[in-house]
């Protein structure tokens, strides 16, 4: 079976290279064997802000100009949740960085020009907080799923485990079992470490956890940034979290993580709660917070995306256009994103 394009992975990163090849009328095939990947388990929050430091994240007016149409086009938009972020100030010299933030040309039309000194309802805000703006959440576990449904119904998503062994790499493009292809793209996230053509680049496991939360009262209608995130997902259940561990021993949720989470919640409100569920899932991190995109420098029909972190919201669909026209328009990449900076033969 001959197809445009082959792509390995079905996170965010693959679904979005997915709705880019339909706008250009490139046939594909998926291949994902539907196992729990950092995507499925996100968060879904889009933001240009760094609200650690009160900077912007690398291309944030190009990623929320291009990324957040882009979600509001795919299933009517069914699956994206426009809401404001409060950043809460742990402390009241947070509110100088804040404001100092807005001298930011590419922060301003984020943050708001007002500091907050009064609690919101049901949580506890001693220095205040100020309001991140055009910020929301995709429910990305809800968008993968029904784009599964659709692409199995047009025999474009085969569910099975990548074989590399049999990929045979041609003159002409890549042959797997029976599919062809002038382009295979790699979108695997930490999996790439099995990669025989990827598996150099540094993309370092990060592992996250967060709790769901049932606590009825709190009628939170925006998202709530202090030591952890607090996110609506609507009945009074809330998202948790999420930590963010370099090392670790295993990618399972853990009782000292659990507890740590249930301390930064109660923090926030006196409300009571029943955790609902414990999660945890490993992000595709890079050391220079940047993600990877490109060819393999030896073999032009093989190429990748990968590294998007926490941001993967943002960064999926940019990058998804950008490899897309690369490959069939020969647009330059972006430098300070290519492979090339780490992979050199």
């Amino acid at each position: 079976m001959q197809h445009d394009v082959l792509i390995v992975g079905f996170g965010l990163a693959g679904w979005a290279l997915t709705e880019v090849l339909k706008q250009e009328g490139k046939s594909f095939v998926v291949f994902d064997a539907k196992k729990q990947s950092s995507s499925s388990v996100a968060t879904g929050i889009y933001n240009p802000v760094v609200l650690k430091r009160f900077t912007a994240v690398t291309h944030a007016q190009e990623l929320m100009n291009f990324s957040i149409p882009f979600y509001a086009n795919t299933a009517n938009g069914k699956f994206q949740h426009p809401m404001s972020i409060y950043r809460v100030f742990a402390k009241a010299a947070e509110q100088n960085k804040w404001m100092e933030g807005l001298g930011n040309t590419a922060l301003s039309p984020y943050m708001s020009s007002k500091v907050h000194e009064q609690n919101i309802h049901n949580i506890v805000t001693p220095h205040g907080f100020g309001e991140v703006l055009h910020t929301g959440r995709i429910d990305v576990n809800g968008l993968l799923h029904h784009a599964i449904h659709n692409l199995i119904k047009t025999h474009s998503f085969a569910q099975e485990q990548f074989d590399y062994d049999v990929l045979k790499i041609t003159s002409g493009g890549i042959v797997y079992k029976q599919w062809t292809a002038k382009h295979i793209i790699f979108a695997e996230g930490v999996g790439v470490k099995h990669n025989p053509w990827f598996a150099t680049l540094p993309i370092v496991p990060n592992k996250g956890e967060w709790l769901e939360v049932l606590c009825k009262g709190l009628q939170l209608t925006q998202m709530i940034k202090g030591s952890v995130f607090i996110v609506p997902l609507g009945n009074d259940r809330y998202r948790v979290g999420a930590t963010y561990a370099r090392t670790f021993e295993s990618s399972t949720p853990t009782a000292a993580n659990r507890t740590w989470l249930i301390n930064q919640f109660q923090k926030y409100t006196k409300l009571p709660f029943e955790v609902l569920f414990h999660g945890a899932g490993l992000r595709p991190t890079v050391p220079d917070r940047r993600p990877v995109i490109g060819t393999h420098p030896n073999f032009r029909s093989l190429s990748c995306v990968n590294g998007l972190g926490s941001r993967g919201v943002l960064w999926a669909p940019f990058l998804a256009y950008q490899l897309v026209k690369h490959l069939y328009s020969d647009t330059p990449l972006p430098e300070n994103l290519q492979t090339t900076r780490f992979m050199t033969f």
